[in-house]
Order: structure tokens, then sequence, then C-alpha cells
């Protein structure tokens, strides 16, 4: 009897896990191109995505209007990962709110840190309140601090939660009840803590083992997924997905010719956020070789011990380079981020890998 009543208690792990990927699918407007909004006023309907749909994507050489890198990515996974707070500061710094210097032991050297200083004259934009919240981090206790004395103070992961709220305002995720959001996360740690009681302290046996199986397999079909998108946030997803699809494949002529390779900093934190950074850096330094006499606005955010020059940015944007190498490996990782949707790890890892919730429609 105790074997059955485990068995049951799984199946219905699963099932219940299955229903749930399915509920948090990203939402589309039906019978409108992938990618725009309806008109105001126009009659729409809303539906789920279904297994394995993937709506057309246009190629565009632009962010789309109003998206922050740091929102771009929240709009690409659903979810905040610490590129995006990486890809945010390094924008402020194009943008003219802050610089960066790499701290090296030697010329050359992978830097052991970074200084971050704040801009003498910082620009009279606004900021938005993710922003805000870094430039709080970065500079409240004086002018310039280190990124290894910036990662420890708790703006930086507070500026997680900012982030997906600035999502949300812009009704890009989709509204879910704090009762079903709680379910979806604590269900699975809940079976498997009682069926550890269970099994350990009231000889459940079978049962309390169906217990903790069905929460380890609930707990990983469910517990890594992102916020789902509303109909709006997908429209975007596809704008974003397209400006990717550019980064991912433009050539030296096209930075040359269609941008101009002064675009290279501006675009470099949406190359971090959609996980092309290599790919865009190696355009550029192609792009500036075939150039060298070209302008580079936008580059002095980035504050090297010796003279900018044409030949130190190609050297520095190589595919050698142990100080861009370290740009986009130190910051990309430079913030933890829990209690983040997505970034928590669960009790079913284990089971990662194994998509159970696609077999639903």
């Amino acid at each position: 009897m105790g074997v059955v009543v485990g068995l049951v208690i799984v199946v219905a792990a699963v099932v219940a896990g299955i229903a749930v990927r399915i509920w948090r699918r990203d939402e589309v407007f039906e019978g409108i191109t992938p990618g725009l909004l309806p008109a105001p006023g126009q009659p729409t309907v809303r539906r789920h995505l279904r297994r394995g749909e993937q709506p057309p994507v246009a190629v565009r050489f632009n962010p789309p209007d109003g998206v922050s890198p740091g929102l771009a990515g929240v709009a690409i996974d659903g979810r905040v990962d610490p590129v995006e707070l990486s890809a945010t500061l390094i924008d402020l710094g194009q943008r003219g709110w802050l610089r960066l210097h790499p701290l090296t032991k030697a010329p050359g050297d992978k830097p052991y840190d970074w200084e971050i200083i704040a801009a003498t004259q910082p620009p009279s934009e606004p900021l938005s309140p993710t922003e805000q919240a870094l430039l709080t981090a970065a500079f409240s206790q004086g002018p310039s601090t280190t990124l290894a004395t910036f990662r420890k103070r708790s703006e930086v992961k507070e500026a997680g939660d900012i982030l997906l709220n600035e999502a949300a305002s812009r009704n890009w995720l989709k509204h879910l009840s704090q009762s079903a959001a709680w379910s979806a996360k604590s269900i699975g740690p809940l079976l498997i803590g009682i069926g550890v009681l269970g099994l350990f302290l009231f000889g459940l046996g079978f049962i309390g083992i169906g217990m903790i199986i069905g929460g380890a397999i609930f707990s990983a079909m469910v517990g890594k997924l992102p916020e789902p998108l509303s109909a709006e946030g997908y429209a975007v997803r596809v704008q974003c997905e397209g400006f990717k699809q550019y980064l991912a494949t433009a050539e030296a002529e096209q930075l040359k010719f269609e941008v101009g390779i002064d675009t290279f900093s501006r675009y470099l934190p949406y190359a971090m956020v959609f996980g092309v950074v290599d790919h865009w850096r190696s355009v550029f330094a192609e792009a500036l070789a075939q150039d060298p006499s070209a302008e580079l606005d936008g580059m002095g955010w980035l504050v090297l011990d010796d003279v900018m020059s044409t030949m130190l940015i190609l050297e520095m944007f190589g595919g050698g380079s142990e100080i861009f190498a370290s740009l986009a490996t130190d910051f990309a990782g430079f913030a933890e981020l829990p209690g983040v949707e997505g970034l928590m790890e669960s009790v079913g890892g284990a089971f990662e890998g194994f998509d159970l919730g696609d077999f639903g429609d």
C-alpha cells in the first residue's frame, strides 16, 4: 500500500509540474505581427505560446525605443541575471556617469580589480530606479570605489529586484497572485521536508520516499522558471531578439557603414546581456583595423594607464586581450542576487535537463 501511495504522489507531482509550466508560458497577441503592439483601442485576443512555437523575428539595427540594456536582458529571458546589472553599470559609463579603471600589476595583465570613478560633471538626464540604486551603491561613501567593495553592498542585490519591478511596471510580466507564486516556489521544498520527516521520524517508508522524489521533480520542473511575459512583454522580446540577431551576425563592413564604429561602446552593454559580446568586440576590432583613423567616440569611460590610441584599442579588444576578458567576465558576474526569480538553485537540481514539462501542450 505504501508503494502505491508513494507512486501516486510522484505522478501527482509530475502532473502538477506540467500544469504549472503550461500555466506560466508567455502570452502573445493573436493576429498581430510579432514584435508589434496593438493600436490604441484595437480589440485584442491574448493566448499562451504553444510548445515549440517561435514567431518570426525581423532583424533590427538598433535597440527597441526606450529599452535599456538591463530591461532588454529581462525581456529576453524573463529573469534578472548578474549580467543585466553589470551591463547597466557599463551603460552608465558610456553615457558619462562614471569611469572604469582596470587595476593591473603590469601593463597588459589581467586586472586583479577595477576602480569605479564618479564623473566630475555627470549628465543632467534622468535615471531609472535601477541606475540610481547602482550609482548609490558605488558612490554613497565617496567618489570612487573598487569592484570588490562594490559587489558586497546591499544596494547591488536590491537593484535586481528593482529592475524586475521596472519590467513589471511596464506591464511586461503576467500578473501572478501572491498565493500562486508562493505555491509554485514552495510546494516542492515543502513536500521534500515533509517526506524527510515522515521517513526518518515516523517511519512512513515508501510514502516518505515518494514525497521526497515528487518534491524534487516538482522543484526541478518549476523552481527555475522565469517570470512569464505578458503579450506586451513578448512583443518587446521579439524586438530585442531582432537586435540580438544583428549584433550576433554583424560584419565589419556593416559596423563601418550602417551604424559607425563609434557606436560600439553604446551597443556593448546590449551585446553583454544578449550573450554575443565576443562576436561584437571581434567585429569592432576588425572594423577599426580597416579604418585606423576612425573616431572613437564613447570610449572615455575606460581609463587606461597608457595613452589611449588606436593601436591600444585594437590590442585591448583583440582575441587575446586580458583587459577585455576581465571586463566581460568580472563585471558579468559581479553580483549574487538571492531571491530573484530563476536564480535560486532548486532542491531538485539533480533533475535539471529533464524538461518533463515539454510533454504538455
